[in-house]
């Protein structure tokens, strides 16, 4: 005697002497979730000739019975790693009334009409379509997200489940295994890892590829495992689940491992997966199987009327009442009670001193913030973190990339989240990660402050393969790049960074060198960035009066700052003084282009000094403004731009000519070159200026040099009498045969 009931696919179509009709039309009526979502993984593909039809049917079943399980007032929304399963996510959201207003869920056909369209649904799972938490695509990625919302629950001592699902092909990536070892270490209970292994992935079979006996890999990693045979069959995925909640609190992650057919629900899909004579994961039904498939179900209108009972069910328990992912914090050091920020006008390393003062003060101060570094804790001041608040300072080992994801899964529970590690695995290790927290950041809140030290040569002896020279070449969507120049500037970066991830919708990287410095004063002894100071992204005038008598201006970012102050006051007492304008660039990304606009009308000199490498660095940045608004002035790139032998820093910086002397040389250089471009010069910028105000990428960053020349009395007169007399007599112009000669 049965003791479930069999596979309805196999009741469905029967003579009606061995399954009467009403058997099969209260059969059908049971399962007309499925139904729905076998139409959309046939019909939205092909219809748009792009998608992923096989794996939404292979994961259907136990991704249905998850959100049955499921109180939506509680736990956290099904994350999905396998982004590629949109037409499942999509379904889903359909299923279970969580539309959350958008039309094109609010039924099948509309989920079929917009798959893959630029006004429709993403081709791959985004993050605030319906109730989806988090955007994936790129694989690996969704464990390590689950992975920080889970902690997060746990660290905020809030109730909730968190259900991640992982396909086959997707747990090949590294990261994967990162998140796995992490979760096992930190005993998070309240983690569901849900694995579809339906042995196909686009190019062939995971069995055929890696060692593909997950089960055993997460056994053998200290998780509680789960195996289901059949993971298309509703009564074991619902026993499975309900093993799995029992499970709950016992100290151990969970895995369960669902062994599923591709395409299941579909005959020729299923045989194709079953024999390896047809691949489905990543391309549409051509026309002739789309219509066979179709023969078998019942119409799209008909099974969506019989699950109309259902989905108002669904619908009237998520409305209850729904865990928010998307969550707006605020942050104010003014509401910080007992805060005060920490100014010395002692020699410090901003590097430590952002970890072991600066955001040890905030943390003292708000609960939220906490810390993840990757086994470096001492390079950035975090043992001291570690020692006064081990509970929110975690090593999270050599896993750069699981750490940035797993940040961005902290700040979707509510917390302000700090990772730390060396510039070089920051931006290497970690870049997908943190290009797909950026992706996310334009859907829902997810920013994180991304600490990263001993950038380029400040290295030192570590060598070619520390000498990370491109960190400042982040040129994403909602990441802001930062670099500092010393420890007071520091602390308002760290509460600058603490506000905008509280808002949510960006992350910030801050870079900081290896070297020890001075602190940046006034010529009259006083720090430059002192309590009152707050960090807006603007270009700091260091030295220098900030008018056309300025002759030259230096460019700056970091430690190069020091030594143009140390030039620019030595040609200030020069017998023949050079008036050296000093700007210090701490917001690369975005750059602060009204002062670079100012700079080159001003001065007609620019010199660019940089640890960084010239292309893609903060040169780049200043060419590409030059460029846009047709400036007549005159550039010089100092940086690093090939690798170095070890040796100390000083030595390389002198090596790579980004020292005091080189900058005093190219300062020298420019102040020699005559900058000759007249009025007219001055009037095309002013057109370019007009015109580019609606194109260029700097639009935002360059209004306040607008506002400048609109408000400020006379100043637009004296930039244009400036220009004039920079015209050269047309008598006094070298010929043609001067020119050559420059080139012989």
């Amino acid at each position: 005697m049965p003791t479930h009931r069999p596979d309805i696919k196999k009741l469905l179509g029967k003579d009606v002497k061995e399954v009467p009709m009403s058997c099969q039309r209260v059969m059908a009526a049971a399962d007309p979730g499925h139904q729905i979502i076998e139409h959309l993984a046939i019909q939205a593909p092909l219809a748009h000739k792009s998608g992923h039809p096989g794996g939404p049917l292979s994961a259907f079943t136990f991704c249905y019975w998850i959100n049955k399980f499921r109180n939506p007032a509680v736990d956290q929304p099904l994350r999905m790693s396998a982004g590629h399963l949109s037409v499942l996510a999509y379904g889903l959201q359909y299923l279970f009334g969580r539309d959350r207003g958008n039309a094109h869920l609010q039924s099948p056909q509309n989920i079929i009409h917009a798959f893959r369209t630029p006004d429709g649904l993403p081709g791959h799972i985004e993050a605030g379509v319906g109730d989806i938490p988090f955007g994936t695509g790129p694989l690996g990625k969704g464990v390590s997200n689950a992975l920080g919302a889970a902690f997060g629950l746990q660290y905020q001592k809030k109730p909730g489940i968190v259900d991640v699902m992982l396909a086959d092909g997707d747990s090949q990536e590294g990261q994967v295994q990162e998140a796995f070892r992490l979760a096992s270490h930190l005993k998070l209970d309240n983690l569901i890892v849900h694995g579809d292994f339906n042995d196909i992935q686009l190019s062939g079979m995971p069995t055929k590829t890696v060692a593909a006996d997950f089960a055993s890999i997460t056994a053998a990693t200290g998780w509680n495992v789960i195996e289901v045979q059949n993971g298309n069959d509703p009564a074991q995925v619902k026993t499975a689940l309900e093993k799995a909640d029992e499970l709950l609190g016992k100290g151990k992650p969970i895995f369960v491992c669902y062994y599923t057919t591709m395409g299941y629900g579909i005959p020729l899909m299923e045989e194709g997966s079953n024999t390896g004579s047809k691949n489905f994961h990543g391309s549409p039904l051509s026309e002739e199987e789309a219509k066979e498939a179709l023969k078998a179900l019942p119409p799209l209108e008909e099974v969506t009327v019989a699950y109309l009972p259902f989905f108002q069910a669904e619908k009237r328990r998520y409305e209850k009442g729904s865990v928010p992912t998307d969550i707006p914090l605020q942050f104010s050091t003014a509401k910080l009670g007992g805060y005060k920020r920490a100014i010395t006008t002692e020699k410090g390393a901003a590097r430590r001193d952002f970890g072991a003062v600066h955001l040890l003060n905030l943390m003292k101060m708000d609960s939220r913030i906490v810390v993840l570094h990757a086994d470096l804790a001492g390079s950035g001041g975090f043992e001291k973190v570690e020692k006064e608040l081990p509970h929110r300072c975690i090593n999270v080992g050599v896993a750069e990339a699981n750490m940035y994801m797993m940040a961005a899964g902290m700040r979707q529970t509510g917390l302000l989240p700090v990772t730390y590690t060396f510039a070089t695995f920051g931006t290497n290790e970690a870049r997908a990660n943190a290009r797909l927290i950026d992706i996310n950041c334009g859907h829902t809140r997810c920013g994180v402050v991304h600490d990263c030290t001993h950038a380029g040569l400040s290295v030192g002896e570590d060598g070619e393969t520390h000498q990370e020279r491109n960190y400042l070449n982040i040129p994403l969507d909602h990441t802001q790049v930062w670099m500092t120049a010393d420890s007071n500037q520091a602390a308002a970066m760290a509460e600058r960074a603490m506000e905008l991830i509280a808002e949510g919708h960006q992350s910030v990287y801050t870079f900081f060198p290896r070297d020890g410095h001075e602190q940046l004063k006034s010529p009259d002894g006083s720090v430059i960035y002192g309590p009152a100071y707050t960090f807006d992204g603007r270009a700091d005038l260091i030295r220098g009066r900030g008018d056309t008598s300025d002759q030259v201006t230096v460019i700056a970012t970091g430690i190069p700052v020091h030594a143009a102050v140390a030039v620019a006051e030595e040609f200030a007492k020069a017998s023949k003084p050079i008036q050296v304008r000093v700007l210090n660039v701490a917001c690369v990304r975005p750059i602060d282009s009204a002062a670079i606009v100012q700079a080159a009308l001003e001065t007609g000199h620019l010199v660019v000094v940089e640890d960084h490498h010239s292309e893609g660095g903060l040169a780049t940045q200043v060419a590409d403004i030059i460029a846009d608004f047709s400036l007549p002035c005159s550039l010089r790139r100092l940086g690093v731009n090939h690798y170095f032998p070890s040796a100390p820093a000083k030595d390389l910086y002198l090596m790579a000519g980004i020292d005091k002397e080189s900058i005093a040389d190219a300062i020298q250089d420019e102040v020699r070159a005559e900058i000759r471009s007249g009025e007219e010069a001055f009037v095309t910028v002013m057109y370019e200026l007009s015109h580019y105000l609606q194109l260029s990428r700097f639009r935002e960053t360059v209004k306040p040099f607008i506002q400048k020349l609109l408000k400020e009395k006379k100043y637009m007169d004296s930039l244009r009498e400036f220009w004039a007399m920079n015209e050269c007599p047309k008598e006094k112009l070298p010929s043609n045969e001067d020119l050559k000669q420059k080139f012989s």
